[in-house]
């Protein structure tokens, strides 16, 4: 039997490595995307100035009126009655009760108060959660208006402690509120501008109160404190999203009591 014959073959062309593909499907490395899509491994977007991204904070939060009202009330809170706390607290400790223990006693209340208010607004879950917190935040008026008064040295210290109950229910709502309600993509920028202007504006308040007393007397400047204190959240509860700190839940409470209601 003879073997199968084998059809002759041509001798090979070569082809050079450059030729391997036509000129219109080879691609070199740096050619693979089109400028306007390729991205180098080390680089990235520019970061936004810090005047952006305020502006970027402010806009979001320019879309939560309970928002803006409680941060104006809080603000207004902080400069002033914590600015008693911080500079007319000694002095009355030291000239009206001559002793120092006054001031050790209302820190420590006030601390143990604000232990407890977390406590209770752990458990609690007021239908009006914006208004409790709110109320919660004007409690603080009490503390200028104890050393104001011509009280015994303890209701200073049950002001105090008064107080640290009072800012705890506002905190834990508020916090939660804003983080529930902000766009998360906004958040870090709206707490940003939160943390800015109440607290970073506190020293403000602390430059201004002492001279304020030298120059007016401690009673009239504790007066305005306190007044400031109790009216600051009464004005902000005015707006109607701020009774539950929910933009969709305006006059209704928050958006999860709605749902239940």
């Amino acid at each position: 039997m003879r073997p199968p014959r084998r059809r002759p073959r041509g001798p090979r062309t070569a082809r050079s490595p450059g030729t391997a593909r036509s000129p219109g499907t080879a691609r070199s490395p740096g050619t693979a995307r089109s400028p306007g899509t390729a991205r180098s491994p080390g680089t990235s977007r520019p970061r936004p100035s810090f005047f952006a991204e305020f502006a970027e904070g402010l806009r979001e939060a320019r879309r939560h009126p309970w928002f803006l009202a409680g941060l104006g009330a809080l603000t207004v809170v902080i400069s002033t009655g914590y600015s008693a706390t911080g500079v007319a607290l000694p002095l009355v400790s030291r000239d009206k009760y001559d002793t120092g223990v006054v001031l050790a006693a209302a820190m420590t209340a006030y601390t143990l108060g604000a232990l407890g208010g977390a406590v209770v607004v752990a458990r609690w879950r007021p239908r009006a959660q914006g208004w409790a917190a709110l109320a919660g935040l004007g409690l603080y008026g009490f503390a200028p208006l104890s050393l104001l008064l011509p009280v015994h040295w303890v209701f200073v210290v049950a002001a105090y402690a008064v107080a640290g109950i009072g800012i705890e229910l506002f905190n834990v709502p508020w916090f939660t509120a804003t983080q529930r309600e902000v766009a998360p993509d906004k958040l870090a920028r709206v707490s940003s501008l939160d943390f800015m202007l109440s607290y970073g504006l506190a020293p403000a308040g602390l430059a201004l109160i002492a001279p304020a007393i030298e120059h007016f007397g401690a009673r009239p400047v504790l007066a305005v404190c306190a007044a400031l204190c109790f009216a600051a959240p009464a004005v902000a509860a005015l707006v109607p999203s701020a009774r539950g700190f929910s933009r969709e839940g305006a006059g209704r409470g928050t958006p999860r009591e709605s749902a239940h209601a």
